[in-house]
């Protein structure tokens, strides 16, 4: 009776171990079936392959457009949130000196977005320089929403699929996709609403700390760009609303430490000549127009004392 008891113990744990077996297969054979969907729905719906980025939301639309541009196309990339998106004008640069640049910002980009985004642009282009605008190493956050933007990040990097859903159809051609205003990833933004507040870089020795996320991948895109031979350069465009001498310590201990060139317009304010009246677009968060001929009137000497980029006006 006991060894009936005993086998009887043992066919049912052995029934037990494998309905979980059966169950782990049923798991994993989900995920591979998930996966797979997920990446042929990712290249039938892309966006860049389909060279359409008017059918992605407006804050993606810019990024998109750049990895459809021609292959090596690029010598200066600026990435960064909005205050990217101001910081020079692309044109004034190919007029001027037939320097190729392009704007690769998007509101509130953080630099794991830029770092992504970065990975991806090289696979066609090889930009002589990179330019990372400030403001996104420096961002008000905290460790869920960094998480949280790290996570969706990750995923939209490897499955797009889940950034570009939205645009279907636009990218079937069933719906017209809105067209692209800016030039070169700017837009010429000529509004006036000068800035009133007192002194915001009023020097101290305080310094910023900038959080672990984007400290990490502030150093993921120095060594990216190390690797592939290209020179990176920090620039904080003028925004009073933003920033404060705490964060310029920060952004230059980095600078500093990694050898790298940091430009900072917020401390150089009479030596562009920006007026805050006239230069602003929207009480000092962003410049103008106005204020971005200024700053690229700069980086434009900047870029041709510093490197050997070409004229390609007689391309």
């Amino acid at each position: 009776m006991r060894d009936s008891k005993l086998l009887k113990k043992i066919i049912e744990n052995s029934a037990k171990q494998k309905n979980k077996l059966y169950r782990w297969i049923e798991i994993l054979g989900f995920i591979i079936v998930l996966v797979a969907v997920l990446k042929i729905l990712s290249y039938v719906m892309n966006p860049i392959r389909l060279n359409n980025p008017g059918a992605v939301n407006e804050r993606d639309r810019y990024v998109v457009s750049a990895l459809t541009e021609e292959k090596d196309s690029m010598d200066v990339v600026v990435l960064g949130d909005s205050e990217s998106e101001v910081l020079l004008s692309p044109q004034i640069l190919w007029d001027e000196e037939g320097i190729s640049s392009y704007i690769c910002g998007q509101p509130a980009q953080r630099l794991s977005e830029a770092y992504f985004f970065l990975e991806d642009l090289l696979v066609k282009q090889h930009p002589k320089v990179v330019i990372i605008e400030t403001n996104t190493m420096v961002l008000g956050t905290n460790w869920k929403l960094e998480s949280l933007t790290y996570a969706d990040t990750l995923a939209y990097h490897e499955f797009p699929i889940l950034r570009y859903h939205h645009g279907y159809l636009e990218m079937w051609g069933l719906k017209e996709a809105p067209a692209i205003k800016a030039e070169r990833g700017f837009e010429k933004r000529e509004q006036i609403a000068p800035y009133s507040g007192s002194e915001y870089m009023v020097e101290t020795g305080d310094t910023y700390s900038i959080d672990f996320v984007a400290r990490t991948y502030i150093d993921k895109i120095y060594q990216l760009c190390n690797k592939e031979n290209i020179s990176l350069v920090l620039v904080s465009a003028p925004s009073a609303v933003n920033m404060n001498y705490a964060k310029h310590n920060a952004i230059q201990n980095w600078a500093d430490q990694n050898e790298v060139d940091y430009i900072d317009f917020n401390t150089m304010l009479d030596e562009i000549e920006l007026d805050w009246q006239t230069d602003s677009l929207d009480g000092g968060d962003h410049i103008n127009y106005n204020g971005t001929v200024k700053t690229t009137g700069y980086l434009k000497d900047y870029l041709k004392e510093n490197y050997d980029l070409p004229d390609h006006r007689t391309d």
